[in-house]
């Protein structure tokens, strides 16, 4: 059972670990973050609306830390289709994201742009098809398999970047550590983390795609079929799989970052109903992730395995919360992979440095 961390001891943890860390590639550090907000916008305590970004007008909410004066490490949580923004950061099925400013970490909580800045719609409107060339709603996560998608494939897209303007304009209020600026989400929120992380490993120190779609393609980028796509992973279960929810090709290089993976085990599917049916497992889509991150020298890779399903972490969840976000904080950006220590995770949850091993059968070693 993982121990009780109080804010004064997490306060030590974030101060004591800071002066270790050391420059690997291109780290996101305090003087290359400028905090900023669109011309004569206001950022509070709360919710947020009529943020300027790319032509949308978009909205987020902000729970500043805690009793924290100094620089406060950063949480922004991602919902997935169904549940809204307000679930994902108050209710305790879908992670109550916001006892983490509780904690000392400043929570930043999106709003998907299909709520209509809305943080407490979870209507129909954000499930289904994405259009304008994106796979999937509620996020802007990945591109779609045909021509329209073409466009996205070296293109972050506005909800990527969306992320880092929220955090930049909160910034110029509170201060915040920009060597531990973390992401994370649920289902489509977790193939949004994916993306951040594969678009914009410069600017995130790390992130935990929680059953994350990576949309494994072939080799050339183009789309498989939900069929297809699930048998190319069990053909090579340990190879690094193109997927349209990052850049095409992969990048051969990430900045330095630390990513937690979390699979939910046999039940992490998603059903889309008719007349597609089931639409999505997240046994390959993680074992792709867990892959490629696992391969870049510059990151630390933790899979973490639960037996929950396609839901936020259920399972001692607010312990599950403040281990996870206490293991990001402890890996600020530049730090270097072979100092990192994984402790225990709490009880329910089994989790591992590399990528994972208990999807599937692994091949033997040469």
């Amino acid at each position: 059972m993982l121990r009780r961390l109080s804010l004064p001891i997490l306060t030590l943890l974030f101060a004591a670990i800071a002066p270790a860390a050391t420059s690997l590639a291109k780290p996101a550090t305090a003087a290359s973050i400028k905090y900023e907000c669109p011309d004569g916008y206001q950022v509070n305590a709360g919710l947020n609306l009529d943020f300027p970004h790319k032509g949308e007008k978009r909205a987020f909410i902000v729970f500043p830390p805690v009793g924290v004066k100094a620089p406060a490490p950063v949480w922004v949580p991602l919902t997935g289709t169904v549940e809204s923004t307000n679930a994902n950061l108050t209710a305790p099925r879908s992670g109550a994201n916001a006892l983490m400013a509780q904690r000392g970490f400043m929570v930043v909580g999106a709003v998907r742009n299909c709520s209509k800045q809305d943080p407490a719609d979870y209507s129909q409107a954000c499930n289904g098809p994405g259009k304008d060339g994106w796979n999937w709603m509620p996020w802007r996560e990945g591109r779609a398999g045909g021509p329209a998608g073409e466009v996205w494939k070296n293109d972050a897209g506005p909800d990527v970047s969306f992320l880092e303007a929220a955090v930049k304009c909160v910034g110029t209020k509170w201060p915040l550590d920009s060597r531990r600026l973390y992401v994370g989400g649920i289902s489509s929120g977790g193939t949004l983390t994916n993306r951040s992380l594969t678009f914009a490993s410069d600017f995130w120190a790390g992130g935990m795609p929680i059953s994350g779609e990576w949309y494994v393609s072939k080799d050339d980028g183009t789309a498989l079929s939900f069929e297809d796509a699930r048998k190319a992973v069990i053909d090579a279960p340990t190879k690094i799989h193109q997927g349209r929810v990052g850049p095409y090709p992969l990048h051969s290089t990430l900045g330095p970052m630390i990513v937690i993976s979390v699979w939910g085990g046999e039940k992490d599917m998603w059903n889309c109903g008719p007349p597609i049916g089931l639409c999505s497992d997240y046994r390959p889509t993680t074992q792709a992730g867990s892959n490629y991150f696992s391969s870049m020298k510059n990151v630390v890779h933790l899979a973490c395995s639960a037996i929950h399903g396609h839901m936020w972490p259920q399972v001692n969840t607010q312990a599950f919360n403040l281990w996870a976000l206490t293991t990001l904080a402890s890996y600020p950006k530049g730090s270097t992979p072979k100092d990192f220590h994984l402790t225990p995770p709490p009880e329910g949850y089994s989790c591992k440095l590399g990528p994972f091993t208990d999807h599937y059968p692994m091949p033997a070693a040469p």
